[in-house]
């Protein structure tokens, strides 16, 4: 049998299982560390499947390698597991049963998806040359999963010679793969910021050091850094996502805390970024008499696919689902992903698969957040095909 008909046809007698394997992650989901029971179903797969595994890397972490018939090199292909803190909403039959926790950005799927890559592989033993290594990573949210699961070992044992991921994309039609054709994903640098004065009456405020009015000031000229300092050609955002301070209305606080971060999707832009914060503090300092402390933490670097790899995958791609269904998404997100300790370590690529519902009006990390099943066998296809090919010679 030809292999597409023999991936199709593997991928539509497994389609069943794997919707009721997703909806079952879906009612059942579990936060960045905390994926025990995820990983006991992983795994309970892998073992069915006859393909050795080691869990517990990275904490809650599952590898699985599929060895081929013939030697080669090895493709590592990444699935992230973990949920949101967030409340669902969505009215489904197998809604989340963990108040406050969601998988709202639909790595219920993408584990689901890999789970079926490796149920269509392990039949395909003596197509595949070299080996597969199935990576299960927890705390994709965090951003702190991949590194934990590299400071583990997971890049050895057997060593990684290049690599592959992929993301639902709710703006994309069900059924269709979509691509960047350089950087998928920005980089994503945290702050913590600690502005300190004196503390006063509302009334006497000349008696007081006002940290309120500062914070105000600081995150006004923050913007600034983007909209005048920074190439309009270089994509960068700044964003402030917490400010605590205060505990009355008719006290001026002693401090304020900020915690914020900074996106681009170029180096240079990066590094002025965090040395413009200082200069801007500093200012501050002098003409507002107030003091700092600024925690700046350099977080995942740019996703950029590696152009022959990508290529040899949309080709796969083609070949699977046709011409029409793969497209050029052309921009890239200003979100991070940390799939990117990979690709900055081997050649890889990262694909988007299509998840819209028609009629649904949602985004990742919304309440109301679902998925188009449709995605799990076309994720199936081609990333099953796209092993194999990326792993026969060129």
């Amino acid at each position: 049998m030809e292999i597409r008909e023999a991936i199709s046809s593997k991928t539509a007698s497994i389609g069943d299982e794997l919707v009721e394997i997703r909806r079952t992650i879906h009612a059942n989901p579990e936060l960045g560390f905390e994926e025990f029971e995820t990983a006991r179903l992983i795994s309970g797969v892998l073992e069915r499947l006859g393909i050795p595994c080691r869990d517990k890397v990275g904490k809650t972490g599952v590898v699985g390698v599929i060895e081929g018939s013939s030697g080669g090199p090895t493709l590592a292909i990444r699935a992230d597991m973990d949920c949101l803190p967030v409340q669902e909403q969505t009215g489904l039959p197998f809604a989340s049963k963990n108040p406050g926790k969601m998988h709202a950005c639909g790595h219920d799927v993408h584990t689901t998806i890999l789970l079926g890559v490796a149920m269509v592989l392990s039949g395909m033993r003596d197509s595949l040359a070299g080996r597969v290594k199935l990576i299960f990573q927890p705390n994709e949210e965090g951003l702190i999963g991949a590194e934990a699961m590299i400071a583990d070992g997971v890049l050895e044992n057997p060593a990684i010679d290049m690599c592959l991921g992929f993301h639902n994309w709710p703006s994309l039609e069900a059924g269709k793969i979509g691509y960047h054709p350089d950087i998928c994903f920005a980089s994503s640098d945290a702050f913590d910021l600690t502005i300190t004065g004196v503390s006063g009456h509302a009334a006497h405020p000349h008696l007081a050091i006002d940290t309120v009015t500062a914070a105000g000031y600081f995150i006004t000229q923050l913007q600034t850094l983007v909209s005048r300092e920074i190439s309009p050609v270089h994509p960068a955002v700044v964003s402030i996502g917490k400010i605590d301070g205060g505990t009355a209305r008719n006290i001026l606080p002693p401090q304020v805390t900020l915690q914020g971060t900074v996106r681009t999707q170029n180096a240079a832009a990066k590094k002025h970024i965090e040395a413009a914060m200082v200069r801007l503090l500093e200012g501050l300092k002098t003409g507002m008499r107030i003091d700092y402390a600024l925690d700046y933490t350099p977080g995942v670097p740019v996703l950029r696919n590696d152009r022959a790899v990508l290529q040899r995958v949309l080709a796969s791609a083609r070949e699977t689902l046709g011409e029409d269904k793969v497209e050029d998404l052309q921009e890239g997100s200003m979100g991070s992903e940390d799939f990117a300790f990979f690709t900055e370590r081997f050649p890889g690529a990262h694909l988007r698969i299509g998840g819209k519902i028609a009629g649904l009006d949602t985004a990742l990390h919304r309440s109301n957040f679902d998925c188009n099943e449709l995605a799990i066998p076309t994720g199936v296809r081609v990333v099953s095909r796209a092993a194999l090919d990326l792993l026969s010679p060129a």
